[in-house]
């Protein structure tokens, strides 16, 4: 105890204090290599300081000297294991190096040290988003955004993530809370809109599209969202007349087409629609949608050969796309092929089992098959899961509409 006591006064000196004082000035004032002496000079002082490496490791962090600056950061960690700062500036450095699985580990242990740092759970959360992880970047971001609500950027994370979740509702209101912090951010505003469109709100969506372009005429994402709003609406003419704008200022814009071919498919107009949804392909083969829409297209036209091999692209392009497993599948039925349409069926169940056409289907199969027990058991898997989805129905409809704040 009289060792460490006597650590404490030592550090506690006021010659220490000016040392620390002075590499802090020396750091604020952009002299990077002057700070790094001072605090080598206090690590070699006091070897069994987390915090001098770990400052060290950053000031060389910063310089891009990360294999250094990851020592430091090592060193730091043991020396007192539960020195959060150390982890956390590892991770942040590992992941500026590139090693995005090494980061992530290191940040959920910064993280479970000091689950109460926003700092940490934010820069977690964003890994997890930008690694494709998306319900557990929510859960982090969420976190953080509660221990610093005036972080606008945390808040544009969280949209980002519940966006691509599905959770428009969610992602709408994340991206309100970010405008708040930066309202000339059209980016983000963009964002906003298209989450209003997608939350049966397109008037609201077309006013923050319209803003966007009073401030940038040519924002090409706004006038293709607001084509997207009058979709939505069901507005069809004046959809197809605003992806044709577009188009005839940018031709090469995958998206309009793509837009542009659904709008043409609700005006039954298939034909075009399919030249559109190729157009969208030739440009972006990557587009997944395009096959998919252009599969149903072809399906409604009678051309199920077609559908079936764009349904494969799509399912090539996209393994986890449950729609494009239960469409093939049900052309494949269509041409007779029971064991490949069984088997789409089963990945589109295996994927999302929360929709019972794949297991009605499936289960017609089985029957045509002689699995009378599997067919029995397809059927009331469906059955169940109509039942439930009409009971939560039911139960919404009892509540009455949901209000808020205005």
């Amino acid at each position: 105890m009289r060792g460490v006591t006597a650590l404490i006064l030592v550090l506690a000196s006021p010659l220490v204090a000016q040392t620390e004082s002075d590499a802090q000035a020396l750091v604020r004032s952009g002299k990077v290599e002057e700070a790094l002496s001072a605090y080598n000079a206090l690590a070699k002082e006091f070897p069994q300081s987390a915090r001098y490496e770990d400052e060290i490791g950053f000031l060389l962090a910063a310089s891009k000297r990360t294999s250094e600056a990851l020592a430091h950061f090592v060193r730091a960690e043991s020396i007192e294991p539960s020195y959060a700062p150390a982890f956390y500036h590892e991770g942040v450095a590992l992941w500026l190096n590139h090693d995005r699985q090494r980061a992530l580990e290191v940040l959920r242990k910064a993280v479970s040290l000091s689950p109460s740092t926003a700092e940490y759970r934010w820069r977690l959360g964003s890994a997890l988003l930008e690694t494709g992880q998306y319900r557990s970047a929510a859960v982090e971001l969420a976190e953080a955004a509660k221990l610093n609500p005036q972080n606008g950027a945390v808040w544009q994370a969280l949209g980002m993530a519940d966006q691509q979740m599905q959770d428009f509702a969610a992602a709408r209101d994340a991206y309100a809370r970010a405008l708040e912090f930066d309202p000339a951010n059209l980016s983000l505003r963009n964002s906003y809109g298209f989450m209003l469109v997608n939350t049966r709100e397109a008037d609201a969506g077309i006013a923050q599209f319209e803003r966007i372009l009073r401030e940038r005429p040519d924002d090409t994402a706004a006038q293709v969202n607001i084509g997207f709003a009058y979709l939505q609406k069901g507005e069809l003419d004046r959809a197809v007349a605003q992806f044709t704008r577009v188009l005839e200022a940018q031709p090469g814009l995958a998206v309009a087409h793509y837009d542009l071919g659904l709008a043409l498919k609700q005006k039954d107009d298939l034909g075009k629609a399919a030249d559109e949804m190729r157009r969208a392909l030739e440009i972006d083969p990557r587009m997944v949608e395009a096959h998919y829409t252009l599969g149903i297209i072809k399906w409604q036209s009678g051309d199920v050969e077609q559908t079936i091999a764009e349904m494969r692209a799509a399912t090539e392009a996209s393994p986890d796309y449950a729609q494009a497993w239960y469409m093939l599948g049900t052309a494949l039925k269509q041409k007779h092929d029971l064991e490949g349409a069984a088997a789409a069926l089963r990945r589109a169940i295996e994927l999302d089992g929360s929709d019972p056409g794949p297991y009605n289907t499936l289960a017609l199969i089985l029957r045509q098959r002689g699995d009378e027990k599997g067919s029995r058991d397809a059927f009331a898997k469906a059955a169940e899961i109509k039942r439930v989805a009409e009971q939560h129905q039911a139960e919404l409809l009892k509540q009455g509409p949901a209000r808020g704040l205005h």
